[in-house]
Formats: structure tokens, sequence, C-alpha cells
């Protein structure tokens, strides 16, 4: 995000004269491929656990993340409008919106709970890639296991996460949103060809509240990923037009996810496993699904780990142009979150509990909360342009923040008493008894 020879320079807005950066179709592109992924793989379970009525949750997440999001984009103009130091290149965006909002405890707030969010699904991200690439070679790679393909795909992806911002790698997104795309397609087409076999024997029990809300969880994670805007938005030419960005990839987002879960659900019932893919027959077409999502999860993984990365760089004062320190603490980042992933090697109970609680308050608290606050600041300057809040939208804003206070208490309980029952535990790897050995 800076200038020099090796980063891609990433001005401000249009309106500022710059002609670089990202495009609105590139920003999309982001948004949809960032979010789609893990989250989609899980839905059809997080279904199970709701009943029918998720259904109706899946599409009011998505409309209220994406109206959140929609308000965090407006709360950077703001910043923009009103502050000339944010025209330009900056790290941590979502931290200094929380900064002008709230105050600088905001700020720190902000920076947690973003870092959190995306170090969790990063794990989740490496573990879900980890489980597909074993499931791909187990027949004929026996020794290779779930936790060494943690270590490999670590190695691998260490030299790419050097790249410097969203600018640098946006080849990347449109593999990630281009291989979901046909991965689901392909999904969808084996659960239609496995219905007569499965659907008949299945079962759809109702939901109860411990269940319900993991979920709920579940299904916000797979639409969480709002405190990565700003980044998106303060890499694109004319940031003024990231608010359209952020419609239009959210209902490619719901597009994608409902057919697949509904029909995961009705096939295989309330036995639908955390990873859909588990639960279709083994065959060819589901080697190829197989393949494509690991590859999305492979490069999706390189756009989640990027603010983490750029903030904690802003944090220690490491240069934004490309040097060996940043090769270095990108490196230890790396490290920090294959730990994890060989700590708790189960993707679904991470999910659950990173989306109900970081997730939630960063997709559906924050947010409104930023908006209104930069709103009422108004008449502190007579020259910042105006801005209104009718008391309609508010009213919106209020409810939007306390369904995600009380719906993200509930979720985050609900998946911590499942982390701690000892039947669903599983031990790290590195305490295994067989090697590395860990069963998927």
């Amino acid at each position: 995000m800076g200038k020099s020879t090796i980063d891609l320079e990433v001005p401000g807005a249009a309106i500022d004269g710059h002609k670089k950066g990202l495009s609105v179709l590139t920003a999309i592109v982001f948004i949809s491929g960032e979010l789609a992924g893990s989250g989609v793989l899980a839905l059809p379970e997080a279904l199970a656990n709701t009943g029918w009525t998720g259904i109706a949750l899946i599409i009011i997440a998505g409309l209220i993340a994406s109206y959140s999001g929609v308000c965090l984009a407006r709360c950077w103009l703001m910043l923009e409008e009103r502050w000339p130091e944010y025209r330009g290149n900056t790290r941590n965006p979502f931290a200094s919106i929380g900064f002008r909002a709230n105050g600088k405890w905001m700020s720190y707030v902000c920076s947690v709970v973003m870092d959190v969010t995306f170090f969790g699904g990063n794990v989740v991200y490496i573990l879900l890639c980890s489980e597909l690439l074993e499931s791909l070679t187990h027949s004929f790679i026996k020794h290779i296991t779930l936790c060494d393909w943690i270590l490999i795909l670590t190695l691998l992806l260490i030299p790419l996460s050097w790249l410097g911002s969203p600018a640098d790698f946006w080849p990347l997104a449109f593999g990630a949103i281009g291989t979901t795309i046909l991965g689901l397609i392909l999904l969808i087409v084996q659960i239609i060809i496995d219905a007569p076999t499965f659907k008949d024997k299945a079962n759809h029990d109702s939901p109860t509240f411990s269940n319900f809300f993991l979920g709920f969880g579940t299904i916000v994670f797979a639409f969480g990923g709002a405190a990565a805007f700003p980044t998106f938005q303060n890499d694109m030419k004319d940031r003024t037009k990231f608010p359209i960005a952020v419609v239009v990839g959210f209902i490619i987002l719901i597009i994608l996810y409902l057919p697949v879960s509904i029909a995961g659900f009705t096939v295989f019932g309330s036995s639908v496993s955390s990873d859909i893919l588990n639960s279709v027959s083994i065959g060819g077409l589901r080697t190829t699904i197989t393949l494509l999502f690991a590859i999305h999860l492979f490069l999706a993984f390189l756009i989640i780990l990027n603010p983490v990365a750029q903030e904690f760089e802003d944090l220690v004062g490491i240069p934004q142009y490309f040097t060996y320190k940043r090769c270095i603490t990108r490196t230890v980042l790396m490290a920090l979150v294959c730990f994890t992933a060989l700590s708790v090697p189960q993707f679904g109970k991470i999910l659950s509990l990173i989306g109900g609680s970081s997730v939630t308050l960063m997709t559906f608290v924050l947010p409104p909360i930023f908006y209104l606050s930069l709103v009422s600041q108004q008449n502190q300057n007579k020259e910042w342009p105006k801005r209104e809040i009718t008391l309609k939208v508010k009213i919106l804003l209020i409810i939007i923040i306390l369904i995600g206070i009380i719906a993200g208490i509930a979720s985050t309980y609900s998946a911590i008493r499942d982390m701690a029952d000892p039947n669903g535990f599983k031990s790290p790897c590195y305490l295994s008894l067989n090697s590395f050995y860990c069963s998927s």
C-alpha cells in the first residue's frame, strides 16, 4: 500500500484525481471472494441446527450484514470528508473509524475484534483446506494426515503472505470466487444425484435452544468480514462507489448460499455433516468439488490474513514498502495460525465460536454504532458536508444493534458449551500418539 518499486501504489478516491486502484467490479469480487467458502460448506448443518427458519435467518443475516457494510462504507467517506489525513493510504481503516466515532478506546476494541475475527477465520480456512486435501489424498498417500497438511499449507502460504495489500493480489480474489461458484454448481448437481438414495431416509429434527444459536453463529460467520471492507475501500480508485460493491457482493452471496443450504438439509436432514462434502457420495464429481473448494480456501486465506498483517505492521512501525521486516512479521503470524490450527483441529467448533462472538460484534453491532456516532458529530464543524439520519433509520440501526448483542451472547454461550463437551473434543496434533496423526 505504499510507494515503492515493488508494491502497487493504491491512491485515494477518484475525486482527488487518482486513477489507480481497485474498480467496483474488483471490489465486488473481493467481498464475495473473501466471504464465500468455508461458511457455505457449513450452512447445510446450520440449517439443520436452526430448522427451516434458518432459510429466513440466512436472508435476514445477509441483508443486515449488507446494510451494516454500507454504513461502514459511509463512515469511511465521512472520515475522508472531515479529516484530510484519511484521503490517502491507511493501514488500519477499521480502527480509524472507531477512533473518530467513539475515541481511542474504541480503536483498540476495533483492532482486537478484527484481529480475533480474521485470525480465527484463517484458522478455520487452513483447517478446512487441510481436511479437503486429506480426503483427496488419503487413498493413495495414507501417511500424510490432516496435521501434516496443516504444516504443508503453512509452508506454501508463507511466501504468498508477504504480498503488500489487496491491490497486489487482486487476481487471487477472482480465483477465489470463480472456484467457489463452479464448486457450488457441481455440489448442487451432486446433491441432486444423491437425492433418491438419501432423501427418504432423512430426518428433519426440531432445533434445540443450543443448536439453534450454534447454527446462527455459523450463518453469521458466513456473512462476517466487515472489518476488511474499509481495507478494500481504501484501495479503490473511487471510494464513493464502495457501497454499491457491498450491496451487489451480498446479493451474490445470498444467491450462492441459499440453494446449497436448502438442498443439503432437504436431502441429508439433521445428520448432514458440518462439512457438506463429507455427506455427499464419493466419486469423481465429489473429488472435483473438493479440489475446487481447497483452491478457494487457499486463495481466500491470503485475503483475510492481509488486514491483520497490515495493522500489526502499522503498530510496530514497519514501512509500507517491501522489506525483510514484513517477511519476518508475516511469517511469525503464519506460525501462530498454524499452531492454533494444530491445537484445535476442528474447524466447525472454531467457526461457531468466532461467528457468534467477534463476527457478530463486527458485523451487526459496531458499524451501526459508528454510523450513528459520526453523524451525531455533525454540528462540531460547520465546514463538514451535511449528513442526516431519519428517525426510521435510527430505529432500524438500534434494532440491528440489539439483535446483534442478544444473538451474539447466546451464540457464544452455545459455542463454548459445545467446545467444552468432552465427547466432541479432539486432542491437539502435537499430543497425538501416532506421530502427527489426527482423525479428520
